[in-house]
């Protein structure tokens, strides 16, 4: 049984918020969605085979109770950019902001927010890492995922060395990366719902200090003709739920 409590119970006391905003345009056509089906849980998550969490429930609300209809496809972070570019896709979940994102695809209004944190080894840093902000972050080798936007962090050191969370945890444990980036919950919803807990043995993970939580989006495809009736539809949707947390 999964159980996820916070972003969920937001999308469900949304039922009745929904009813009383406008109805959604008539113009909207079917709706092809991605997700990254790698290692972003609790927001979007393969479960048996289907398509699960705060991101699902939110498409549900937005679009099927609405009268609106859509398909989801979960695959590689990197395909569902590419295909959201290139018009495979209407829209993408969960993606941070960069500059060159946004010529490519339009964004949405943010709909949730993570905690940055950063991963080490106390095999390699047996007496911790003195780090005052994320600038102290740049005099070590920093570690990423593949595809993976890491603007927000601000560091222009970032190597990306694996497509999970898993790959890039063991780079830190053979010493090819001092530091993996990564955010609390996602971590957290890997141990919680998955039973997998990563962060264990020598490993830390830490919040970096003076940093605000991250805001994530979705990806509008620029080749959908009615993206900005899109956009305007998901933005009304998405900042209702933000007002009810």
């Amino acid at each position: 049984m999964v159980r996820i409590t916070g972003p969920l119970i937001i999308v469900l006391s949304l039922l009745l918020s929904f009813g009383g905003l406008a109805a959604p345009h008539d113009n909207l056509p079917h709706i092809r969605v991605c997700g990254d089906a790698i290692d972003w849980p609790p927001y979007t998550y393969v479960l048996n085979d289907k398509a699960r969490g705060y991101d699902v429930d939110i498409l549900e609300e937005v679009f099927t109770k609405q009268g609106l209809s859509y398909d989801i496809t979960m695959t590689s972070w990197s395909r569902c950019l590419r295909g959201a570019k290139n018009g495979e896709f209407d829209l993408a979940l969960s993606a941070s902001f960069n500059v060159r994102r946004d010529k490519d695809y339009l964004y949405t209004d943010w709909y949730y927010a993570i905690t940055p944190h950063y991963v080490y080894s106390t095999e390699r840093f047996p007496d911790g890492l003195v780090i005052s902000n994320v600038k102290d972050l740049a005099q070590y080798r920093v570690c990423g995922n593949h595809g993976y936007n890491y603007s927000d962090f601000q560091l222009s050191n970032i190597t990306r060395v694996g497509h999970s969370v898993h790959d890039c945890l063991e780079q830190v444990r053979q010493g090819k990366c001092d530091i993996y980036l990564n955010w609390a919950e996602i971590l957290h919803a890997i141990k919680e719902m998955w039973g997998i807990d990563l962060i264990t043995d020598e490993l830390v993970s830490v919040a970096v200090p003076e940093m605000k939580p991250h805001k994530f989006y979705m990806l509008i495809s620029r080749k959908l003709e009615q993206r900005h009736e899109l956009k305007q539809y998901l933005d009304q949707h998405l900042r209702t739920i933000r007002q009810q947390e």
